[in-house]
């Protein structure tokens, strides 16, 4: 199992969050710490980083494989989050 590293970023944008979704996040962030690999790999500019989904929401992450850790960077809607 992985560790989770959590961003500034990602926590300010999750405190915003409606208590349902909240919750679906908290479930997605223990899946991401057993089975990191399953997330979407990114492209372009966000190349080395994953997408998974809760919702109409992602979850940005990057995985480091050597040190068992998962850094959180951002949680956004799908419309904005690649921006």
């Amino acid at each position: 199992m992985y560790k989770l590293l959590i961003s500034p970023k990602f926590a300010n944008s999750f405190e915003k969050l409606p208590p349902r979704i909240q919750d679906a996040v908290r479930r997605a962030l223990q899946e991401i710490k057993e089975v990191p690999y399953q997330g979407k790999p990114l492209i372009r500019e966000l190349t080395g980083r994953r997408s998974w989904r809760v919702g109409v929401y992602r979850i940005i992450y990057r995985i480091k494989k050597k040190d068992k850790v998962v850094l959180v960077i951002a949680i956004d809607h799908r419309s904005r989050i690649y921006n």
